[in-house]
């Protein structure tokens, strides 16, 4: 035998008698019997202190896969993959065959705990057999068994592959009797029974038992119940998983105390005052931790009953409760365990107390215009040393403005016609919360938006399209309108940041003026410098004449594309340049008198605001 199996020897005998006296004698290897369990009772014991001596090593010796402890045949449900099927509880089997018992490859057997130094502390199993149960309904699992003649665990896990199996909660000789698990519906379950010995004896049977009832709620953060205060709560961890290991040591600045289990609360303070949590009631030694939160979850420690501020190792009742103060609005977390070993029922009251009163608490005042676009400034005076100071912002008469709730505040459209006044809420530890308004400011009024002088962009002419630049115009976002003027009266319809010029603006001044406009300021307009618009101009293409050059033959024009359209056009004919008297329309007819000349014809495009527009053609060859 080792050295490290001779010191568990020991330690297996001394926990036994430790055990015996914790649990009435029963011995801590045989199966628990369901009806013999008293909740009231100390559940567990730390490890010894040689045990804490020794190191990792010898305390976790290598295990190497389906290593077989005698020659005996293994049992059935040596393998996880062969477990034995629980269809019902309550569910009790003793005797059960374990020798040659093995572990698989990758099978954990380990089940943890924390002494009271905050080591953890993990024993391992050498050899197995496994149990398997589906619960039909969410469900509190109580369970508990081992292996006769050694130092054993029940360890239960989530079904899974081997090599996914996450411990739940587990048993172990002499430190935990029984423990619990709390059953999803249609979850599965795995025990695994294992011992820590490295000899197999004959006589050695496996135990296993396990009994239900209804699930117990606010386990976690997430789940906690929300109380009111002033309140009562009755409840229990005994049926809560009882190992001593993170989330459930205390951490309160008192030397390091193991609180088994936890319910969790929840409370949202409405006013700033004293809070009191009293466990004094309680029918077994009860501890706390009162958390401060970000709203969802708990961050920090505020507060812890005063049970053992005297000395660490001992209880005492009278000193089992919790003083602290809240803040309305802001979320406080209660987190219910056991006192070292202690589980069981408990009783929580929660009570308001008046806190001391601050000594100064002067009126704010309020510094800035009371007008749109304006920033307002919340002078708060001097309050006591150490307070902390909040700030709301409100309008007629005390409506929160919602998010205004800094030490400034810009004036809204919402402000206008109203009055604005602000709350300064002081906070210090220990103290009654004050809150003092301000007086009112005057009735606020629109805002003055700012603007530039418009220009426009192109040469006014007509049928050649303007546009107007508005230039910079603020607060942004401003919305702005466009009226052209001609001669300084509006046009009819020219209300877009673009114009183009018909006859009528030919020869006259045009501008634009810009109107800009935001909800809770005053509109305002800017006109621009007006310039006078010249005619248009027309293009024409280049005429061309078709026909036989002989006397007595008709020439006609052909004047092609004119623009803007619609263009009117004019014709004459030239006879060598010069125009013929009366030939004025589209065709002429050749005369004796054309004989030798050079015929041409030119067409003239004219329109209203435009400027004339003549293309003469190339002349033809002399007429035969």
């Amino acid at each position: 035998m080792s050295i490290h199996r001779a010191r568990k020897s020991l330690a297996c005998a001394l926990s036994l008698v430790v055990a015996i006296g914790l649990v009435g004698g029963t011995a801590a290897n045989a199966a628990v019997d369901p009806s013999d369990q008293d909740s009231a009772t100390t559940a567990g014991r730390w490890h010894t202190a040689e045990e804490r001596s020794q190191s990792r090593e010898e305390r976790s010796t290598p295990v190497s896969p389906n290593r077989l402890f005698s020659a005996a045949e293994a049992p059935a449900n040596d393998m996880l993959a062969n477990a034995t099927k629980v269809s019902s509880l309550p569910f009790q089997v003793s005797g059960q065959p374990y020798v040659g018992a093995t572990l698989e490859a990758d099978e954990p057997a380990t089940c943890r705990t924390t002494d009271p130094d905050q080591s953890e502390y993990f024993t391992d199993g050498d050899r197995s057999v496994w149990y398997t149960y589906t619960s039909p309904v969410a469900q509190t699992l109580t369970f508990g068994g081992g292996v006769s003649g050694a130092e054993s665990m029940v360890i239960a896990y989530a079904a899974a592959a081997m090599s996914d199996l996450t411990r739940i909660s587990c048993t172990e000789t002499s430190f935990r009797d029984e423990n619990h698990l709390q059953a999803k519906a249609g979850g599965t379950y795995v025990f695994q029974v294992t011992d820590d010995s490295y000899g197999a004896a004959p006589s050695d049977t496996a135990s296993l038992w396990i009994r239900a009832s209804a699930p117990i709620p606010n386990l976690s953060p997430a789940t906690s119940t929300t109380l009111s205060v002033p309140s009562t709560v009755t409840g229990s961890i005994s049926k809560v998983d009882n190992n001593w290991y993170a989330p459930y040591d205390r951490t309160c600045s008192e030397d390091f105390e193991t609180m088994l289990g936890s319910r969790w609360y929840k409370y949202v303070a409405t006013a700033t005052t004293g809070v009191r949590l009293d466990l004094r009631d309680s029918f077994y030694d009860a501890d706390a931790v009162v958390w401060a939160s970000d709203g969802s979850a708990p961050t920090s420690p505020l507060a812890c009953p005063r049970a053992n501020q005297n000395d660490p190792s001992t209880y005492s009742k009278a000193d089992a409760y919790a003083d602290f103060a809240v803040e309305p609005g802001k979320t406080y977390f209660i987190q219910v365990g056991g006192f070292h070993f202690s589980v069981g029922d408990y009783v929580m009251k929660l009570s308001t107390y008046q806190l001391p009163l601050m000594t100064s608490t002067p009126t704010p005042k309020i510094t800035g215009t009371a007008q749109v676009g304006s920033t307002l400034t919340a002078n708060p005076g001097t309050w006591d040393e150490g307070a902390t100071l909040t700030y709301q912002w409100m309008r007629s008469g005390g409506t929160y403005i919602s998010g205004a709730k800094s030490s400034t505040y810009t004036v809204s459209a919402a402000d206008v016609g109203t009055q604005i006044t602000v709350a300064v809420t002081a906070s210090k530890p220990g103290y009654s919360g004050a809150r003092k308004t301000s007086a009112p400011t005057a009735v606020v009024a629109k805002g003055v938006l700012t603007s530039a002088t418009p220009t426009i962009s192109g040469a006014p002419a007509v049928g050649t399209t303007v546009t107007a630049v508005p230039g910079a115009w603020g607060p942004s976002p401003v919305t702005l309108t466009y009226q052209w003027l001609r001669g300084g009266a509006s046009i009819s319809g020219a209300t877009s940041a673009s114009y183009t010029p018909v006859a009528a603006d030919a020869g006259t001044r045009l501008s634009v003026t810009v109107t800009g406009t935001k909800s809770g300021y005053t509109a305002k307009a800017a006109t621009s410098t007006s310039t006078v618009v010249a005619n248009g101009t027309l293009t024409g293409a280049t005429p061309t004449i078709t026909g036989t050059t002989k006397v007595g033959s008709t020439l006609t024009a052909k004047a092609g594309t004119w623009a803007p359209a619609p263009v009117t056009l004019s014709h004459q004919w030239l006879r060598n340049g010069v125009a013929i008297s009366g030939a004025t329309s589209s065709t002429y007819k050749l005369t004796s008198a054309d004989k030798g000349k050079r015929i041409s014809v030119r067409v003239t495009g004219t329109k209203a605001g435009y400027t004339p527009l003549a293309r003469t053609s190339t002349a033809t060859a002399a007429i035969g």
